[in-house]
């Protein structure tokens, strides 16, 4: 189980909390997921609950992570090319911007850290800056720089 897949109880509550979602909303939300194991927030995205643009940024909140939507990315073609198409596919990540020593990454579970591992070691980066982005947002960005089946 991925660290998002841990909160999703807690980023329920902030969800319910702060309007975004109904508790039959949660409820149904939870009884989707178990069926198809995906992130609570990928689900609610999925089943129409709320944007995937106001579920990510309180789970940003929660989580620490910066959330950046695909309108918010300045992509750098050349740090993309750095990463292989299927190695973003596979870590479900974009590189898009080099400042000084930093990559910035964005995505899809930031704390997964077994990838973010990965990413750093292949991108050969002394420190990479992590951002959220949404799966749908991934998933056009993955199509739009890699050519990569949506």
């Amino acid at each position: 189980m991925s660290p998002i897949q841990a909160n999703d109880l807690y980023i329920g509550e902030l969800l319910l909390r702060d309007g975004v979602i109904t508790t039959e909303d949660l409820h149904k939300g939870l009884e989707e997921q178990k069926r198809d194991r995906s992130p609570l927030c990928s689900t609610l995205v999925k089943m129409g609950m709320a944007s995937e643009e106001k579920i990510f940024s309180i789970l940003s909140l929660q989580i620490g992570i910066p959330y950046l939507s695909l309108k918010d990315l300045c992509v750098d073609p050349l740090i993309v090319s750095r990463l292989p198409g299927r190695l973003a596919l596979s870590c479900r990540c974009l590189p898009f911007r080099c400042v000084g020593t930093a990559i910035y990454v964005a995505m899809a579970d930031p704390l997964n850290t077994q990838v973010v591992d990965e990413v750093r070691n292949y991108l050969g980066a002394e420190r990479i800056k992590l951002f959220l982005i949404g799966d749908n947002d991934l998933k056009d960005a993955l199509q739009k720089y890699y050519n990569l089946p949506s």
